[in-house]
């Protein structure tokens, strides 16, 4: 008997309709790894091909040259599919997961040949996949489970075949795995949780013109996402216990008095639809560990010619099925603090017009985060968003990545004001290398860079709530 994977029963409807289509398609699955189990609640196909997007930019240089866009036809067939294309697809989604969930495999529809003839282009694809969630040391835990799903559906005898590759081992070869559907009324648990950060970065001269912007803050985040991973985190007001369940009488109790958690314009209730029931809420804080007074070493001396800072405050949250152990909550909170951190760094440095020196003044409001509630669990999806998107856009891609329908988006953060813009700078004494970035709300989130070289200040971008403040400087 192979490892046991619980499916959403929506994600069979899903499958249904498009093995109606007469296409074949190909998508990610959404879900969560454990040791004993493994969790599905979501599938999106891979959008078809429309412009050569899925070539990644060269994250080891700042080069921007622009290249004019090809015209792509939809393939004829898995074979023909540029792996890239479906790796940037399960990028996108990754980031608009909340704790707890991530890309856990791909599944395939297709005709019976066509999936005899594709099964090495398969094995790759999962691979590829792989090679592009992890890329950035930071979102990898170190107790990862690296098994995958590869579900195959063949649109001619409408059979699916289940298994499990381990994607971190080249040499592995698939598993059979038992596709389980179970009702959608299952429970997960949500955690809630605010963050205030104040993250120091110094970029050292001699990476200065070798390393992206993106480059400086992942490697300045490192030190923090290390404390992150060493915090210690309370529930409903309690430490507990790893091992324990989550859901103990003590917490479901104050769970349902509680009324749930933060960071939302009150809570919805997916049980007055008759199909949902509501989740669980626990509040959870987070305590980060302070540097041990008991040893003393002797400083690096390292010449600079920057000082990056991140401060504000985040908005978390996280899932975990109803039998998750505290020790589960744990770790999905503290991956959706990472995630969540670098997600906004990230988009913010794929502006083009970010990334480039501007005039002095130049004020940008980085992404900000939404959640909306998925139709088809009780979980939630989450995006990020500019100043300049609207709603209605917003609501677009989440249908195109995610294949499913939302109309619903819960605000917890929002833009910086004119007011907020003019109290950041004006709390940043020229003369200062200490940069202070205060939000005007407990639910704003905001993350500041401000560089310096000496007492020489040149054009400065600030990014106030949920962003990034960058000064350049003039050499």
């Amino acid at each position: 008997m192979g490892r046991s994977i619980f499916v959403d029963d929506t994600v069979q409807k899903y499958i249904e309709e498009l093995i109606k289509s007469n296409k074949w398609f190909t998508g990610v699955i959404i879900g969560q790894v454990t040791v004993q189990k493994d969790y599905v609640v979501h599938v999106a196909r891979t959008p078809d091909p429309v412009e050569d997007e899925a070539l990644e930019e060269n994250d080891e240089s700042d080069s921007r040259e622009s290249e004019p866009k090809k015209k792509v036809v939809r393939p004829n067939s898995l074979q023909q599919l540029d792996d890239k294309w479906v790796s940037t697809h399960a990028k996108q989604v990754s980031r608009m997961l909340p704790g707890g969930l991530s890309v856990i495999g791909l599944f395939v529809l297709a005709p019976t040949s066509m999936l005899q003839a594709s099964q090495a282009k398969l094995k790759q694809m999962m691979f590829t996949v792989h090679k592009s969630l992890t890329k950035n040391p930071l979102l990898v835990s170190s107790n990862e489970i690296t098994d995958r799903i590869l579900l195959q559906v063949d649109s001619t005898t409408r059979r699916l075949t289940c298994t499990i590759l381990d994607v971190a081992d080249g040499k592995s070869t698939p598993r059979p795995a038992d596709w389980k559907y179970q009702s959608h009324n299952s429970r997960w648990t949500r955690l809630d949780s605010q963050l205030s950060v104040n993250i120091p970065v110094t970029v050292p001269r001699e990476s200065k013109m070798q390393s992206s912007l993106l480059k400086q803050i992942q490697t300045g985040l490192s030190m923090f996402c290390e404390s992150v991973r060493q915090s210690v985190m309370s529930i409903d007001g309690v430490i507990r216990e790893g091992s324990e369940p989550l859901a103990s009488p003590i917490v479901s109790e104050s769970s349902r008095k509680g009324g749930g958690g933060g960071g939302g314009k009150g809570g919805k209730d997916k049980g007055a639809k008759g199909d949902h029931i509501d989740n669980a809420v626990c509040n959870v804080k987070l305590f980060l560990p302070l540097s041990s007074s008991t040893t003393h070493e002797v400083p690096e001396i390292c010449p600079s010619v920057a000082t990056l800072r991140v401060c504000g405050t985040i908005t978390i949250r996280a899932f975990v099925p109803a039998k998750a152990t505290v020790e589960d909550a744990v770790q999905a909170v503290k991956t959706d603090i990472v995630r969540s951190l670098y997600a906004r760094c990230e988009l913010l440095c794929e502006e083009d017009d970010v990334t480039e020196d501007k005039e002095d003044g130049s004020v940008y409001n980085p992404p900000i985060r939404y959640f909306c509630p998925s139709p088809n669990s009780t979980i939630d999806f989450c995006d990020y968003a500019f100043q300049d998107e609207k709603q209605e856009e917003m609501l677009q891609r989440i249908q195109e990545l995610l294949d499913t329908n939302v109309e619903i988006l819960e605000d917890v953060e929002k833009h910086a004001t004119d007011e907020d813009t003019f109290s950041f700078l004006s709390s940043v004494p020229e003369d200062d290398v200490n940069v202070i970035s205060s939000s005007s709300s407990h639910q704003s989130a905001s993350i500041a860079l401000k560089t310096y070289i000496g007492a020489a200040i040149g054009g400065f971008v600030a990014l106030v709530a949920s962003g990034i403040s960058y000064t350049y400087l003039s050499e």
